[in-house]
């Protein structure tokens, strides 16, 4: 760890200490604020117990702890608990921002969050239990299977498209059927190379296929369980949603009484329209689509309700 201020074991006592953490994989810059003043900025490595050296040092205070949310998840929110210290998980799209302020840097950001924690001025997102995030990957999972098994069946189309390869029969609905994927199987290509690529392609679409049903089934199993059967009885008798829609519905939203009003859970969707007003100027735009920009993951790929582990605000 590298250490910048004092070097004694004891850095305050009895006092109310503000951390602010930038997490990154190889290293994580920390802030530590004590009555308005910082007593320790330094880097260390991204594991708990190196943080934990650092929390010792504060006997007897009162450590509230921040840190962005990202594709690191909770575990870190969850070890704080554990050692009975407040800690919360902040959107970084509401984290307030310096105008003109154009320099950002990791040192900067682990600052600025402890200076601001301390001054309350963060919001933090909603942490879900880790039984309920058991629960939720379960779905998820099976959205990014969805996901994978559409980008390979657009892939699939295209080869035909690049070599004019035209679907034979008049009826579009048979699209994807066992009748479709064996005329699949069976195209003959004038370059016998282009065979193998085309029949792995068709390989991976069935593989993806089995995988979906295999967890579908899970997901059925899940909604049939004691802490799901009830609600998922009430979401089912509204037309349109199903079990595996109901089950998305309940494990993304978890805990639907922290929503006050139902304008709520439409903001925090992302169904409400943009805004952009001034004066007499009054525009609005598109729905704001929240929601879904949660939904990619740190390679760009759009997923529901995705939250980089993170992005479930506390309305």
């Amino acid at each position: 760890m590298k250490k910048v201020y004092q070097r004694d074991k004891t850095l305050a006592r009895g006092k109310d200490v503000y951390i602010g953490i930038d997490v990154h994989k190889v290293n994580w810059h920390v802030a530590a604020r004590v009555d308005g003043e910082e007593v320790f900025y330094g880097s260390m490595e991204s594991e708990y117990h190196s943080l934990k050296k650092l929390l010792d040092r504060f006997k007897g205070c009162r450590i509230k702890v921040a840190y962005e949310a990202g594709p690191f998840g909770f575990w870190l929110y969850d070890k704080l608990v554990v050692d009975g210290i407040e800690a919360i998980v902040v959107p970084p799209s509401l984290i307030p921002k310096e105008p003109g302020n154009r320099v950002k840097t990791d040192k900067r950001d682990s600052r600025k969050l402890a200076r601001l924690l301390e001054s309350n001025m963060l919001k933090k997102v909603y942490v879900l239990t880790e039984e309920d995030r058991a629960d939720r990957e379960l779905t998820r999972t099976r959205r990014q299977l969805l996901e994978h098994r559409g980008d390979v069946m657009r892939q699939i189309k295209s080869k035909l498209l690049l070599y004019g390869i035209k679907y034979p029969f008049s009826n579009k609905r048979e699209y994807w059927s066992k009748r479709y994927v064996k005329w699949l199987r069976d195209l003959t290509f004038e370059q016998a190379a282009l065979k193998a690529p085309f029949d792995i392609l068709i390989d991976l679409y069935e593989y993806l296929t089995l995988q979906v049903k295999k967890i579908s089934k899970q997901v059925v199993v899940l909604s049939r369980s004691d802490k799901y059967s009830h609600k998922m009885k009430l979401l089912k008798s509204v037309p349109g949603i199903g079990i595996l829609i109901g089950m998305e519905l309940l494990v993304e939203l978890a805990d639907i009484e922290r929503f006050k009003t139902a304008e709520e859970i439409a903001s925090y969707m992302g169904l409400t329209p943009s805004e952009y007003s001034s004066g007499q100027h009054v525009r609005q735009g598109r729905i704001t689509r929240v929601w879904e920009h949660k939904g990619k993951d740190v390679s760009g790929r759009k997923q529901l309700a995705f939250d980089c582990e993170g992005y479930l605000y506390a309305l």
